[in-house]
């Protein structure tokens, strides 16, 4: 969770950036822009246990593979269309990925320590969220890079939700292949 929140958050300072350096739009539609992302996620993240009951653990790459087509199409956006059409799959990636990375914590944390693995999961998440300006502005200045590389690391935690979802279901399969 503390890197899903340090490659997230570029998401808030590195699209006003690419909008004034690409000359996607003016401040005023990146204000509106931010607030329609964070209005999608919302539905999306209240509307979790409804698609989780459809597409039960698909859920965990799909929302992280949303989330890396997000930051791809923004960090490549032509134009502000293009821009808020990154923005809306990215939300609606986010708003899936993040509720079932904290059903995930539920479920693998021991019973009698759910509430101390919450508590560090929550202090790790702050923290992701406080530093990733300073990591990402060491790493690069520019929001197109930046944003790229927050694209990257959610492509290869797609790839790993991808990986897991199969091992996972391959030890179901083999497992009710053997009773």
């Amino acid at each position: 969770m503390f890197l899903i929140f340090l490659f997230y958050m570029p998401m808030s300072f590195k699209i006003p950036a690419l909008v004034v350096q690409e000359k996607l739009g003016t401040v005023s539609e990146v204000s509106a822009l931010t607030g329609v992302l964070n209005l999608v996620g919302i539905p999306i993240g209240a509307s979790f246990g409804f698609f989780f009951k459809r597409i039960h653990d698909k859920i965990f790459p799909l929302g992280f593979t949303l989330v890396s087509i997000g930051f791809f199409v923004i960090a490549l956006a032509a134009n502000f269309i293009m821009l808020g059409i990154g923005c809306l799959i990215l939300g609606i990636g986010f708003g899936l990925g993040v509720p079932y990375m904290y059903n995930w914590l539920d479920w693998s944390a021991p019973q009698n320590s759910i509430n101390l693995a919450t508590t560090i999961v929550l202090v790790l998440v702050n923290v992701g969220c406080a530093i990733s300006p300073m990591i990402i502005n060491a790493i690069t200045p520019s929001a197109k890079v930046g944003l790229l590389i927050s694209a990257v690391f959610f492509a290869c935690f797609a790839v790993y939700a991808i990986l897991h979802y199969l091992r996972v279901h391959n030890k179901q399969g083999k497992g009710v292949q053997t009773n």
